[in-house]
């Protein structure tokens, strides 16, 4: 197999031990920040750029994205197929058998037999193979959420199938494919790593959506999918199990797999609905960045009936009290759970609120917050 071998005792412990860790952290940075990292936890970088008359788009068009260098490295996998999945084109059809005697049944019997063996074949990932199925991916999911669906033949057809970042290049093809909203980026990472009871699938993008015509960005992302497998060999059968692990995970399905989780956790924070908790939660950072700049209090209303004020952001944690409609509460901070927030009331109570029932209210001078 054409993959990278991982070195170091030190480094392969703690990838072995988090072998099973996959949940991702969304973090929403600002200009000039650096993207974050998790440990082995995986972290999603996003940045939202909501302008006051900011309306999600109604269509996106997936263009072809760079691979770099240190991703375009080609990947081999040989593993067995079924004889079924094996079998020539040409072979005849199943169906009623000949009439034999049996000695030649016999020995159709033992060539059956023999048919029915594992193959083993080889699947390669070039650069264009690993580009083809992240923007896939990502085209599938940005497609459950835009109302007008972009085809990737079409935009094809346009680019030629290469990237495009120049400003009037995108505003061509914007034109041709009849959508001002573009996505663009490069996948940075898209490689194997492989320690003998350890294997790991990394996938990463860094992506950005802005409109053509003005070549103003509304969103950015980068994120490095992972797909681990293996276990700590503790005991003989431990390095048996884990070695087993570890190679079945290195299949063109992993590949499939990771992909998706890389496409739909980026998309997940893309502004492509209204009410999308991540665009919310961005929305209110730029107000009450807003407000500190000018000396304001940082003042929201209450826009439902009513809405619960809770221990925790969540709506599995206690409610600690009910805010009234038309109540208002200062802010904060964000939550790490996007879509909540932590708020003060009036008289002082301190918890955690639903973003999207809260509206900025008009700034007053000398309230603290």
């Amino acid at each position: 197999m054409n993959i990278r071998m991982v070195g170091g005792l030190a480094s392969s412990a703690a990838l072995l031990l988090g072998g099973c860790i996959s949940t991702p952290q969304y973090s929403l940075f600002k200009e000039g920040d650096k993207a974050r990292t998790a440990g082995v936890f995986e972290q999603v970088n996003y940045r939202i750029y909501p302008g006051p008359d900011f309306r999600p788009p109604e269509c996106v068009a997936v263009l072809p994205l760079e691979v770099v260098p240190e991703a375009s490295a080609e990947l081999s996998f040989e593993y067995l197929a079924s004889a079924q999945a094996a079998k020539n084109d040409d072979e005849p059809a199943l169906g009623v058998p000949d009439v034999v005697d049996d000695g030649d049944a016999d020995n159709r019997e033992s060539d059956a037999r023999k048919d029915d063996a594992p193959r083993p074949y080889r699947m390669r990932f070039e650069a264009a193979d690993k580009q083809r199925l992240v923007r896939n991916m990502l085209y599938g999911f940005i497609s459950m959420h835009a109302p007008k669906d972009v085809e990737l033949t079409l935009v094809d057809r346009v680019t030629g199938g290469k990237p495009v970042t120049d400003a009037a290049g995108l505003r061509r093809v914007a034109r041709r494919v009849g959508c001002d909203w573009v996505l663009t980026g490069r996948i940075t990472d898209f490689n194997v790593d492989f320690l003998g009871v350890y294997s790991n699938i990394r996938i990463g993008a860094d992506l950005k959506l802005l409109r053509a015509s003005t070549g103003k960005v509304v969103w950015s992302g980068r994120h490095v999918a992972q797909g681990r497998a293996g276990s700590v060999p503790l005991t003989p059968l431990d390095l048996a199990v884990g070695a087993v692990k570890a190679v079945s995970n290195l299949e063109p399905d992993q590949l499939e797999r990771v992909a998706a989780d890389l496409a739909r956790r980026l998309v997940r924070t893309m502004p492509l609905e209204p009410d999308n908790p991540f665009l919310l939660a961005a929305s209110m950072a730029s107000h009450v960045a807003s407000n500190l700049e000018q000396g304001f209090d940082r003042l929201y209303r209450v826009v439902a009936k009513s809405l619960n004020l809770r221990e925790g952001p969540g709506i599995h944690y206690k409610v600690r009290k009910v805010l009234r409609g038309s109540e208002e509460v200062s802010f904060i901070d964000h939550a790490k759970r996007p879509g909540w927030c932590r708020v003060r009331t009036r008289d002082g109570q301190i918890g955690y609120a639903a973003v999207r029932y809260l509206k900025p209210v008009a700034p007053v001078r000398g309230q603290g917050g």
